[in-house]
């Protein structure tokens, strides 16, 4: 499934059909969407009872709101809040839920327009509150030799249906900025940035004890290299060691693999892309990178390390 998709069918969201208006906001083909009926849960956080006509089939993706919420209107540019719930379109069997966790955040931008357009012109008729379903259509496959197709000409069973119930929406926050050098100096003499020190020839990383946050993007050269300079989208070799600023677990180091790991700057974290780009080959640098400049808010929903992060970075080349 593509990127959107998969964010949403791996949380949970509640449809609803009682009471729907027949003149609800939708996008695509929303035929199939008729059949799906919905019995809540105990609570916001208990799984709702879903049925539909199964198998379900469409010929594109589709999107409808079922039961219109009584909040603010859903605008361009905003952070959505869900919570939603997928099946697997042929016999109704549940793919996954994420009711009993926290909502997960889509934000209403170009991106998400260009992947799922059907669920964002959905998304920006409704109102916070509102019950949506959505269908998706599988890839088309060629039948086997001697085979029979499984939906008529022009159709194609579907693949996922999902549910979801939008609790909240708010303005996506302006990103966070990499901060200066004379602001990075003001901070480091404050003693409000990590520290490291090697050990076993590995980086242990230290985070101050009650400090806040640094409110940007800190890019602390602790070693200046004299190599190739790095751009954005260079393709660089380097080690490195990530810890949560949170509490300062270690979630993932080159040094315990004993190999530097290859990529491209264009590739990674806008905190790596940004906070590695201009530096030189054999650089040393601690990276303090804010959540929306490392795997966002939604980071935990996705198995990834979530908050601030910190990183010592050593750049060891630049190709």
């Amino acid at each position: 499934m593509r990127k959107v998709m998969a964010l949403v069918a791996t949380a949970s969201l509640l449809l609803v059909t009682a009471c729907g208006s027949t003149t609800a906001a939708s996008s695509g083909d929303v035929a199939p969407l008729e059949s799906i009926k919905v019995t809540p849960g105990a609570d916001d956080s208990s799984d709702p009872t879903v049925t539909f006509d199964t198998p379900l089939v469409a010929t594109a993706t589709g999107a409808k709101v079922i039961v219109e919420g009584k909040g603010e209107d859903i605008k361009e540019n905003q952070n959505v809040k869900f919570k939603s719930i997928a099946y697997k379109a042929e016999d109704a069997s549940l793919l996954g839920s994420g009711f009993a966790g926290e909502p997960v955040t889509l934000p209403t931008n170009e991106e998400f327009k260009a992947q799922l357009p059907a669920l964002y012109e959905t998304l920006l008729q409704a109102k916070v509150g509102s019950w949506v379903a959505m269908v998706e259509p599988a890839a088309e496959a060629a039948p086997a030799e001697g085979a029979s197709p499984s939906a008529s000409p022009g159709e194609a069973k579907a693949e996922t249906v999902v549910v979801l119930k939008v609790v909240a929406s708010e303005p996506i926050p302006e990103a966070s900025k990499k901060l200066g050098a004379d602001e990075v100096k003001k901070l480091k003499d404050e003693g409000s940035l990590p520290t490291f020190e090697m050990k076993d020839e590995k980086p242990s990383i230290t985070i101050p004890k009650d400090k806040g946050v640094p409110a940007g993007l800190v890019v602390d050269v602790v070693k200046e290299g004299t190599g190739k300079v790095a751009t954005a989208t260079s393709d660089v070799s380097a080690n490195y060691t990530g810890v949560r600023w949170e509490d300062g677990k270690q979630f993932d180091s080159s040094y315990d693999r004993g190999e530097a790991s290859d990529f491209n700057l264009s590739g990674v974290i806008p905190g790596w892309t940004q906070g590695l780009e201009g530096l030189k080959a054999g650089t040393q640098v601690m990276l303090t990178i804010p959540t929306d400049l490392a795997y966002g808010a939604d980071a935990a929903s996705q198995g990834r390390p979530a908050g601030p992060l910190v990183f010592f970075v050593e750049l060891k080349e630049v190709k």
